[in-house]
């Protein structure tokens, strides 16, 4: 049993015990995509995991395989209260700048209405600057949005060209 295991199957009793003997378990241990116990449980959405972790000292300034940091990955699951929690441990601007998708341009890809509010109130002026690491900022990043929906909508619309026979 590790962290990351602990924080996959939402045990939060066994994760404290890890914690608690960080001399004999690594709470930074990474898996197949660099993610840490607490980053995993950002993702995961999993607030009383990703609380006991930032209790014990896990590395609030990691960043996966894939340039996601703690913020960006809760942001992702859509889970306020985590990221609130994570906000009070370090600021918006910092992990943004750890980050090569800036938070809010999750919020929007996800369409986590409540998040991108939030995040423009913590930074309304900055908006307009951040851009992900490809140069999109966020209307362009709503237009994919907006693009993708609407192209799903016509293709539903459209026939498959399979046609159906009535077996006699």
């Amino acid at each position: 049993m590790n962290a990351l295991n602990c924080v996959s199957q939402d045990d939060v009793v066994s994760l404290r015990i890890i914690c608690s003997l960080s001399q004999e378990y690594n709470m930074e241990e990474v898996d197949q995509y660099g993610n840490t116990a607490l980053l995993k449980a950002c993702y995961l959405g999993r607030f009383e995991c990703a609380r006991t972790l930032l209790d014990f000292g896990a590395n609030i300034y990691a960043v996966n395989y894939f340039g996601q940091n703690a913020l960006t990955l809760a942001t992702y699951a859509g889970h306020l209260q985590l990221v609130l929690e994570l906000l009070r441990r370090r600021s918006y601007k910092d992990f943004n700048l750890s980050s090569l998708i800036p938070a809010i341009c999750v919020a929007v890809m996800r369409q986590h209405f409540a998040l991108e509010q939030h995040f423009q109130q913590l930074d309304h002026a900055g908006v307009r600057d951040l851009q992900t690491v490809h140069g999109l900022d966020v209307n362009d990043l709503r237009e994919m949005v907006h693009r993708a929906k609407s192209n799903k909508v016509l293709h539903a619309a459209r026939p498959t060209g399979i046609l159906h026979r009535n077996n006699r």
